[in-house]
């Protein structure tokens, strides 16, 4: 008889007891998420502010601007003849006065020498005649003589005395001809290039021998519009386009590699009329030149304070944001929570921006760490320490 097998009961329970087990210590091992400990959060990131602040400052205006000379002299030549001398190296530095050219002074000695000659000569005549008039009067006064004579030795007399004047005037221009043979500087400054070598014949008047500028002080003239001009002016207690200075020069010079001049500049004159093709008014201004380094036709730009803008909110430009056209900075509140705000700038002022609207003093920007500043959460602000105070 066949019996039917079944499986032990022990056995059966011994395999439930460690299924059991295994599942109660997997349990345990995994453990639940309200159980397992989270990692900590992430500090706020840290960034740099700066607290913004009014002031009284001046508002600067730059003008595009070209050096000139005060004084530019086209050296001539007031005499003809052939150049025999030139005395200057081209480029160089000149004293008014120094002799610069010397035309072939030959003809002009003997033109000197004849019209001395003709003067001898007239005084010659004149003693004769008043000998002529002494010894016939005596003889006139007793029918000795005709009338007739004496009074041609008195004209001869006249006549002479005449021709004394005109070789005079002879000698005077002979010797000024002479004199411009020699040709000085007529101011002090630098030469030019040399247009006439020795040996060329030079004509009055005309040959052009170089060129002479005056370079100190040098200086520089810039354009203002007409409708600046005259709000300029208008401003009140002004009645100037610029703001005078109180302890300096108000003009400075930014030359064409950026560079500022390190003399300062004061105004020479505003011109008398505008142009009637430009409209803009021509303002001369006069800079220190001790050491050459202006020279005529340089371009660069003239800086100088238009007006002073009381209690003006100072931004630093590198606070500020240009997001589709619009100019914004991030705020950091008490809560030190990250607002993002739009503003509107004025003119700028050193390395900060003149606020406006869109901010009050006191308030913090951020100016480093802007990529960490996200609008809405919270950031670890730095102080960065005010601008300093503007003086006068």
């Amino acid at each position: 008889m066949l019996k039917t097998r079944h499986p032990d009961h022990r056995n059966l329970q011994r395999f439930t007891r460690a299924g059991l087990g295994f599942c109660l210590l997997l349990v345990a091992a995994c453990g639940s998420p309200d159980q397992a400990g989270a990692p900590p959060a992430a500090p706020p990131p840290a960034v740099v502010v700066a607290a913004l602040s009014a002031q009284t400052v001046p508002i600067y205006g730059e003008y595009v601007a070209r050096s000139e000379a005060r004084e530019t002299v086209e050296i001539r030549s007031r005499v003809a003849g052939f150049l025999e001398k030139v005395l200057f190296e081209e480029g160089s530095r000149v004293k008014a006065g120094q002799l610069l050219f010397v035309i072939d002074q030959r003809p002009y000695q003997v033109a000197l020498q004849a019209a001395r000659g003709g003067l001898a000569q007239a005084q010659a005549d004149l003693n004769k005649a008043q000998m002529d008039v002494a010894r016939l009067k005596p003889l006139v006064a007793e029918d000795a003589a005709p009338q007739m004579d004496l009074d041609n030795a008195e004209s001869a007399v006249q006549f002479s005395q005449a021709s004394i004047e005109r070789a005079k005037a002879a000698i005077a221009d002979a010797e000024l001809n002479l004199k411009y043979s020699e040709i000085h500087s007529p101011i002090g400054g630098i030469i030019g290039k040399q247009a006439v070598t020795e040996g060329n014949l030079v004509a009055r008047d005309q040959t052009l021998l170089t060129t002479l500028s005056s370079w100190d002080p040098m200086r520089v003239v810039f354009s203002i519009s007409e409708v600046d001009y005259l709000h300029r002016t208008q401003l009140p207690g002004e009645g100037s386009p610029f703001v005078p200075a109180k302890n300096a020069a108000p003009f400075e010079l930014i030359l064409a590699d950026n560079s500022v001049y390190p003399h300062r500049g004061s105004l020479s004159f505003v011109d008398r009329a505008l142009s009637p093709t430009t409209g803009t008014l021509n303002v001369y201004v006069s800079f220190p030149n001790p050491d050459g380094l202006l020279r005529p036709g340089l371009f660069g730009r003239v800086r100088v304070v238009l007006e002073e803008k009381p209690d003006a909110l100072l931004l630093p430009q590198r606070a500020v944001q240009v997001m589709q056209g619009v100019q914004t900075v991030l705020v950091v509140g008490k809560d030190d929570e990250v607002a993002l705000r739009s503003v509107t700038l004025g003119g700028r002022y050193r390395d900060f921006f003149i606020v406006r609207e869109g901010l009050e003093p006191g308030e913090r920007v951020v100016v480093e760490g802007l990529q960490r500043a996200v609008p809405g959460r919270k950031v670890t602000p730095t102080q960065q320490s005010s601008p300093e105070k503007i003086e006068g």
